[in-house]
């Protein structure tokens, strides 16, 4: 009988020995089906061990990450709180500078709107799971967009307001603001009076300023030279045209030392005081005119000798 059985022959390297093992398939099928079960079994465990090596590891990192992003969050939070503050202090000073400009104050509902801006429409619950702090973080992204907005806003109101200034400050350049002599004395006020050659009441255009012949006479505003020469009742006569619809007329001269078309600066001497045309003794008639309408010059130059000087001194 044939037994059921295999040999395992070991030979030496120099062939001297030889080793012969006998084992039944039985057993050698048991013992390599144990082989494998152990080493599965340990296999196993030992990647079961590597993974969850591997896990705690990325557990660790994504705690860390966690807990780094929920500080970002919480200083993010905080500044977006300042920035709320700031942007209130701004809105408030926009408006007085627009009280101050003459402009109309931006009402609440357009500072609330804004313009343009980022829109988020991310979904996110509410609070940030495994935070300590719930953070909200849709909430804080609105609360950016709107920041965005504001500040786009602000921009705006800014540069209006930028706008608005050097338009002002150029106007002022081109408001009569200057007495045309420095010395003299009114002798006849804007408004209605008694004619001094007709003899009859009549409504005076200008301010009469009476000194003596020759007395420089001053630009009140920078202005183009419209119209120099002898006009009738005004004698020689000057007129300048100012920006943003404003005019000057300086009238009974004896000298006239600018042209037509010439570009004067506030301050600047344009002639000297006569007693040309119908006039009873030297003096400058003077008159201030808007968009074509007389107004009184009075309103417009200081009474303040020192001050006209230190302007005239400039130019001059």
């Amino acid at each position: 009988m044939v037994k059921d059985e295999s040999r395992l022959i070991f030979i030496s390297r120099d062939h001297r020995k030889i080793k012969e093992i006998k084992i039944s398939r039985w057993k050698l099928l048991s013992s390599i089906s144990l082989f494998l079960i152990i080493f599965l079994v340990v296999g196993k465990f030992g990647l079961d061990m590597i993974v969850d090596s591997s896990l705690n590891s990325e557990m660790k990192r994504l705690l860390r990450t966690n807990m780094m992003l929920q500080n970002r969050l919480q200083e993010m939070s905080q500044k977006i709180k300042s920035l709320n503050h700031q942007i209130a202090k701004i809105a408030t000073e926009d408006d007085q500078l627009r009280t101050v400009m003459g402009l109309p104050k931006l009402d609440s509902d357009t500072r609330q709107v804004g313009i343009g801006g980022s829109d988020y429409n991310y979904k996110f619950l509410d609070q940030v799971s495994g935070f300590e702090a719930k953070i909200d973080l849709s909430k804080q992204l609105r609360t950016i967009s709107q920041l965005e907005r504001e500040i786009k806003l602000e921009k705006q109101s800014y540069k209006s307001l930028l706008n608005t200034f050097y338009k002002k400050q150029d106007s002022l350049q081109y408001l009569p603001a200057l007495r045309p002599v420095l010395r003299g004395v009114v002798s006849s006020p804007f408004g209605m009076r008694f004619h001094p050659i007709y003899r009859v009441m009549r409504f005076h255009e200008g301010v009469d300023f009476s000194t003596h012949t020759g007395t420089p006479v001053y630009a009140t505003a920078d202005g183009i030279v419209k119209f120099t020469g002898y006009n009738g009742g005004y004698g020689k006569m000057i007129i300048l045209n100012h920006k943003y619809g404003f005019e000057t007329r300086y009238g009974h001269l004896s000298k006239i030392v600018v042209r037509r078309g010439q570009f004067v600066k506030r301050g600047e001497k344009i002639g000297e005081v006569g007693n040309t045309g119908l006039s009873t003794a030297p003096h400058l008639h003077y008159e201030v005119l808007f968009h074509g309408k007389h107004l009184n010059p009075a309103h417009f130059f200081f009474d303040d000798q020192i001050l006209n000087q230190q302007v005239v001194a400039k130019v001059n």
